[in-house]
């Protein structure tokens, strides 16, 4: 038995990934991206606190909680899940991310070893694991590590459906799991068609393509996709997107330079390839330019390419959103290692490069993302130990700040952000309106407007804190 066999690669892949996901393992979620990942935490708090209703997601954002319209909360319903038996400790979002890490990279090893062979496959998972994106984002508190093992148990299970086995449990399989990954993020499906389409083509042309079952797969993930989105419009606060008009505004940078430039000359190659990666890829596109599989990759890369646009400017922002991107670049770079390494038996001295380019894809991850993992809004914990001292959990607190998830998580409270850059007008009306009962002002968000702030509530609140970091009011029964 070889470490390529399947028992053995899965064990060294899953080893793999969980040493590459301890650094942070017990972070707070006050790191990078702590936006989204106080957001999905704080989903999962109030299931814990408010009934476990599955289909009654609700944010701390919105003043007092009601169902709110996001995405499929699965995964913070799972959180919640572990929040009810081992108590609310955020260590648990990231091992549940890591454990659909793990997943995800066996999925993408028994997706390409029928292709490639079991070489490339183990390398190919080994490698989506050290991506600096993939390392960082699939430890996080977010939907996107569910995501991404959604979509790749789709390519392995409607592949297998598809050109092997017939079985039902297989259809069902990529059914769920294709539909899960647009549930869980919904530009996943601009992967999961191109991808069903290329695999119900593959072998057959379009007679297979056409196929009832086959048809009815997408039909099917489609509709769920569909269903779960239309039920998200109807909740009193809508979080996403879901509007013609938002989604043409998103799309109207990808008619710039400056997406296409900040996204394949920056953001890919130092998150996704790493420049050691990439070298590799193109060694391995050019080595196996007349391989059976060639097709596949080429095809793959042509539909993560034309992903990145239609992220829009949503993807400019958000780096997470190339997640999905690092196993079609983890397979071409194991192509390249496979090459290279093939070249290097009759030419010791080709080892050293090879070990070089491979061991420069996780330092470079370690030395690109390490500033990810420093902790921020350190002083939102000295906040939270005045708040407690002074109000009820009831009380709604107003933010001036655009960071308003993370803030609210750790003050353990529900509220509503004010815009620091909102006329003075505006803000007196929207904190007359709002109904709060306190008010934080982060002096870092509002360092242009604190005097201004001071005098506006000098006769219209109590200070209860100056601290160095931010101040912190009771607002008077009149205003709040």
């Amino acid at each position: 038995m070889t470490w390529t066999s399947p028992k053995p690669a899965c064990f060294l892949i899953v080893l793999w990934s969980v040493l590459v996901h301890l650094p942070g393992l017990k972070s707070p979620l006050r790191d990078y991206h702590a936006y989204r990942q106080c957001q999905t935490a704080s989903m999962a708090r109030n299931y814990v606190r408010h009934g476990m209703h599955f289909f009654s997601p609700e944010i701390d954002t919105d003043g007092t909680p009601v169902r709110a319209g996001t995405e499929f909360p699965i995964y913070s319903y799972l959180l919640a899940i572990l929040f009810k038996l081992f108590g609310l400790k955020e260590v648990f979002g990231r091992l549940l991310s890591m454990i659909f890490a793990a997943w995800g990279a066996i999925f993408l090893y028994l997706f390409v070893r029928p292709r490639l062979g079991s070489w490339i496959a183990l390398w190919s998972a080994l490698v989506m694991c050290a991506i600096p994106i993939h390392i960082y984002f699939t430890r996080t508190v977010q939907p996107e590590p569910m995501a991404l093992w959604g979509y790749l148990g789709f390519l392995y299970f409607a592949d297998l459906w598809m050109n092997r086995e017939k079985e039902r449990a297989y259809w069902v399989s990529a059914v769920l799991l294709g539909a899960l990954a647009p549930l869980l993020k919904l530009p996943f499906l601009y992967l999961v068609f191109p991808m069903w389409l290329y695999l119900g083509y593959e072998n057959g042309g379009t007679k297979k393509l056409m196929q009832k079952l086959w048809l009815a797969m997408m039909a099917l993930i489609l509709a769920l996709v569909a269903l779960w989105y239309h039920f998200a419009k109807t909740a009193s606060v809508v979080l996403l997107p879901l509007s013609v008009q938002e989604h043409i505004t998103n799309l109207l940078p990808a008619l710039t330079w400056h997406l296409w430039v900040t996204q394949f000359v920056s953001h890919v190659p130092e998150l996704v390839t790493t420049y050691a990666g990439l070298l590799l890829g193109l060694l391995g596109l050019y080595y196996f330019r007349r391989a059976k599989a060639l097709p596949l990759l080429l095809f793959w890369m042509l539909a993560s390419v034309l992903y990145v646009p239609l992220l829009g400017e949503y993807g400019v922002i958000h780096r997470y959103t190339l997640l999905p991107l690092a196993p079609m670049a983890a397979v071409y770079i194991a192509c390249g290692i496979s090459a290279l390494w093939e070249y290097a038996k009759a030419r010791p001295s080709y080892r050293i490069l090879a070990g070089v380019l491979v061991l420069s894809i996780p330092l470079h991850a370690g030395l690109r993302i390490r500033h990810w993992y420093h902790l921020d809004y350190e002083y939102v914990l000295r906040a939270q130990k005045t708040l407690s001292a002074s109000s009820k959990p009831s009380d709604l607190v107003l933010v001036a700040s655009r960071e308003t998830p993370e803030l609210l998580y750790y003050l353990d409270h529900y509220g509503y952000p004010l815009d620091p850059a909102r006329k003075r007008e505006g803000l007196l009306q929207d904190i007359s309106n709002k109904g709060g009962r306190y008010l934080l002002v982060p002096k870092e968000d509002n360092f242009k407007r604190l005097s201004e702030w001071k005098t506006v509530l000098t006769r219209k609140a109590r200070l209860l804190q100056d601290d160095p970091d931010y101040l912190l009011y009771q607002l008077s029964p009149r205003h709040g």
